[in-house]
């Protein structure tokens, strides 16, 4: 969506984005098992993955980072929830979901 206003653009996050692409899994309650998907990019409180699946807001989500020999990013456990989901030009899903627990993998 895009907006438009006499106002300065003003960040409104409070932990930066970290821009990457590796391999994570996701499921919802409704998954028979781990989806794959790829991660866009995260912060401390929330993620954005790319998938083929449509996700609303609101649904419940479990999610792997398996960054393998990327040292730079950690392997991570999380759950949170769909936030936003919107098409992209590739034909697929970008999800952006509000982490509520995250732990080590």
């Amino acid at each position: 969506m895009t907006s438009f206003s006499d106002q300065p653009f003003r960040e409104r996050r409070l932990f930066p984005r970290i821009a990457t692409q590796c391999r994570v899994l996701y499921r919802t309650p409704e998954s028979r098992g781990w989806n794959t998907a790829r991660l866009v990019d995260f912060s401390a409180i929330g993620m954005r993955i790319e998938c083929d699946e449509l996700l609303m807001p609101g649904t419940p989500v479990a999610i792997q980072i398996k960054p393998g020999d990327d040292k730079a990013i950690p392997a991570v456990s999380a759950k949170g929830s769909v936030v936003r989901c919107e098409p992209n030009s590739k034909l697929r899903y970008e999800i952006s979901c509000k982490l509520t627990k995250v732990s080590p993998a």
